[in-house]
């Protein structure tokens, strides 16, 4: 800044705050002033040619009045000064448009511009004072009219910078009144009328255009201040950020992209300007439409202009699949007109990848890779709506493992695991080719079946025999060979039904049946079935029932000794009276009860009811109870039957408690307890059904039964069985080792009863020695040899 810039520097502040306040413009910060400055010069450099060039026609026309007149040397020196000064600003005012200037550089231009109009103010106002007053009424009237058209004019061509309007229009007021004034007032009081409504009227105006031209240049300097911004935020999201930017013009093509726009689709930044971006995502599509993609809203919404956020979309390059996400937002000109699009693109594959898992875990089972439960209830419905669409048929096949629990429980669920995931492999593999597979529990899977024009059932019990029958092959594993079968049940969509649940459970119904024939079965739904399953459900549900509404009743089977053929003990056996469907036989209620846990409150009940009615037996007859393995697992088993005992008044040592190996279930040693504290208490306990099952020689060891009861089934085969009576004799021989009574059941011909008094049997039980008696029944055969009994005891003695 030149030296006599820097010595006006602080009164020439002080005079454009005073100015500043005048106008009644708000408080500027440094940087504000220094923007609003560089919009005032740049918007008066715009007009200053034409205000120079207005000035110079204006001082020639004056000029050439004035030499006409004689005033032909003062005016030509006048005209030379003005025409200098106008040639100096030509030359000397910078162009702050064409570059970023300091602010020193826009402070001297604004007070230079200032300066040069104070100058000019000066000449124009110096022109009255040297001319006016000796001038002819034409000359006065030429500049009359000269000095009220600058003065009028500069109010439009000074109003961005109101301070070089003050400075030029000043001095010519002052000047040109002090003129008037001196050339009489009364003389001029038209023009001096003029000067005072100039006075007053323009300052207002101006007041008026300068705080709008501030506001709108503060405006412009906070959107400038807010681009550059968000020029900075985007320059550093593209340095920083995974995502991309891009934009395009009208036609959509690639005006501006990012660096990781270019790279994503494997090109230069050259090669994509000027590219259609809807052909580019349209030519990158994959062959096969993929669930999700929105590439087609995508090209609809950049056609229509209308915005799109977060569009995923799936892109092909080099052969490999992209997704992506898409934003874009359209942008408009000044005008309104639809300009193009801004827009934002990332990389959402492993976004997808975690999609597709999660996808897939909610529909598969993680262990066998088939489909879970969810998905087979969907596919399931979905087999219903195309059943009732188009008529066709579908085969509900339920599979259930046979023995997995054995190889759960004795090689581990790691082995069981890999049974599992065998298993499922050799059952998809015999399934027609668009069957759908399923597991829907521990052990259990379901398939969906299409059934073809050419299918029947015959056919289809074939195809899931074959996948049976694979099944029960052994599977060869790192951890040993395994075997396990599988059953299957079939119920057939809308042969059977047409809604789901009913389906499955006939279904259900048709697999508890093949189990019920044995292992490696396969059975069709029937409405057979389906009625035995109903009773069965039925039954189960009055179990619960039926000891407090007093339907279950006892019936006792006499034991007789082999050596004196006289009964010693009673087998109390349950049996159920039901309301509707009468008597019903143990062998169809038992398992049930075993099965829905009601057997629980029905043994306790069955046992304090047998202690109660031996108790008032002769002394010398026993009662047996079955107890289920559910009650030795129910709780403190020997501690209820001590407080039956003591309810009943029987004494410990005429109750035997009979128990079945299928209390070994929960493992040996709980069962060794329960004995050793039925002996503590005195109580005898036999183990019944011998010779059937798993009995080993290892539990009879471990566990101090009293008795061994040899099961009827073996009795039934008889001596005539070489094998059968090599059986029997061991039996006998293990008992008698160690130090047990044994018992025969099933005891029905006098053949049985003489074969097995020979081998040693301790005690006999069966239809030979008498059925089931009521307790009424047992109580008169009771007094009938008990009574005979004592009569021949007395006439011996007598």
């Amino acid at each position: 800044m030149p030296s006599v810039w820097k010595m006006a520097a602080r009164p020439a502040r002080s005079l454009e705050r005073s100015f500043t306040r005048l106008l009644g413009l708000r408080p500027m910060t440094a940087g504000q002033r220094t923007l609003f400055k560089i919009d005032q010069v740049e918007a008066l450099n715009k007009l200053r040619l034409v205000a120079l060039v207005a000035i110079f026609l204006g001082a020639l026309i004056v000029f050439k009045t004035l030499a006409a007149a004689g005033h032909e040397a003062s005016a030509t020196a006048w005209f030379a000064v003005v025409l200098a000064m106008v040639v100096v600003d030509i030359l000397s005012g910078p162009g702050l448009a064409m570059q970023r200037p300091s602010r020193e550089e826009v402070r001297a231009q604004y007070w230079r511009s200032v300066a040069a109009y104070f100058a000019f103010g000066l000449l124009w106002g110096a022109l009255p004072l040297l001319f006016y007053q000796e001038a002819s009424e034409d000359v006065r009237r030429v500049i009359l009219v000269a000095i009220t058209a600058y003065l009028a004019s500069s109010a439009f061509f000074l109003a961005a910078l109101p301070l070089a309007f003050i400075a030029f229009s000043t001095p010519i007021v002052v000047f040109f009144a002090a003129t008037l004034i001196r050339s009489g007032v009364a003389a001029h009081a038209f023009e001096l009328q003029l000067l005072c409504i100039y006075v007053l009227a323009f300052p207002i105006a101006l007041r008026q255009y300068a705080v709008s031209f501030a506001e709108r240049s503060l405006a412009l300097a906070k959107v400038g201040e807010q681009k550059q911004l968000i020029s900075l935020l985007l320059n550093d999201f593209e340095a920083n950020s995974s995502d991309w930017l891009w934009q395009c013009d009208s036609r959509l093509r690639l005006l501006r992209v990012s660096d990781h726009f270019a790279q994503r689709f494997g090109m230069a930044l050259g090669e994509l300007d000027g590219r259609r971006f809807d052909h580019l995502l349209a030519d990158l599509k994959s062959p096969a439409p993929c669930p999700g993609d929105r590439r087609e809203d995508v090209l609809v919404h950049l056609q229509r202009g209308e915005p799109f956020r977060d569009c995923p979309i799936l892109l092909v390059i080099d052969g490999e699949e992209h997704w992506w996400s898409m934003t874009g937002t359209p942008t408009y000109d000044r005008a309104g007109r639809f300009d193009g699009f801004r827009g934002m693109g990332r990389d959402i594959g492993s976004e997808k990848a975690r999609e597709r898992e999660l996808e897939y875990l909610a529909h598969h089972d993680t262990l066998t890779g088939v489909g879970n439960r969810a998905r087979f209830n969907h596919e399931l419905a979905r087999a219903r709506g195309l059943t009732e669409a188009g008529g066709r048929r579908f085969a509900l096949v339920l599979f259930d493992l046979d023995d997995f629990k054995a190889i759960n429980d004795t090689a581990g669920h790691s082995v069981g695991d890999q049974v599992l995931r065998t298993t499922s492999r050799r059952i998809a593999g015999f399934l027609p080719r668009d069957s759908f597979l399923s597991r829907i529990g521990g052990d259990e899977f379901a398939a969906i079946i299409e059934i073809k024009e050419d299918f029947d059932p015959a056919r289809l019990r074939d195809i899931v025999g074959k996948v049976v029958h694979e099944v029960a092959r052994p599977l060869a594993l790192q951890s040993g060979s395994y075997k396990v079968g599988v059953s299957a049940g079939i119920a057939i969509m809308p042969d059977d039904g047409q809604e789901p649940e009913q389906l499955m459970q006939l279904a259900d119904i048709a697999l508890y049946c093949a189990k019920a024939g044995g292992k490696d079965q396969v059975k069709l739904a029937s409405s057979e079935d389906g009625a035995a399953f109903a009773l069965r459900k039925q039954l189960e549900l009055d179990l619960w029932n039926a000891v407090e509404k007093e339907e279950m009743f006892l019936e006792y089977q006499p034991v007789a000794s082999a050596r004196t053929g006289e009964p010693f003990l009673f087998e109390a056996l349950v049996r159920w009276r039901h309301p509707r469907l009468g008597v019903i036989p143990p062998a169809d209620f038992i398992d049930l009860a075993e099965q829905s846990g009601s057997i629980v409150g029905i043994g306790g009940w069955a046992l304090a009811a047998a202690c109660r009615e031996a108790a008032g037996w002769p002394a010398e007859l026993r009662i047996a109870v079955n107890i289920s393995p559910r009650q030795l697992e129910a709780g403190d088993f020997p501690a209820w039957v001590a407080a039956v005992l003591e309810e009943t008044g029987l004494a410990p040592g005429r109750l035997e408690v009979e128990i079945t190996e299928s209390a070994y279930r929960g493992g040996l040693e709980p069962v060794a307890a329960v004995v050793a504290d039925l002996h503590t208490l005195g109580v005898t306990v036999a183990m019944d059904d011998f010779g059937t099952g798993y009995s080993s020689l290892s539990s009879l060891q471990r566990i101090p039964f009293d008795k061994l009861k040899i099961d009827q089934s073996l009795v039934v085969r008889g001596h005539g069985d070489k094998r059968a009576v090599s059986v029997l004799r061991s039996i006998v021989t293990i008992g008698r080792a160690l130090g047990m009574h044994v018992t025969a059941e099933g005891v029905e011909t006098a053949e049985h009863e003489a074969f097995l008094r020979g081998i040693g049997v301790d005690s006999l039980q069966g239809f030979y020695f008498g059925p089931p008696l009521s307790a009424k029944q047992a109580m008169g055969l009771i007094k009938e040899r008990f009574g005979r009994n004592d009569r021949d005891r007395a006439s011996s003695v007598a």
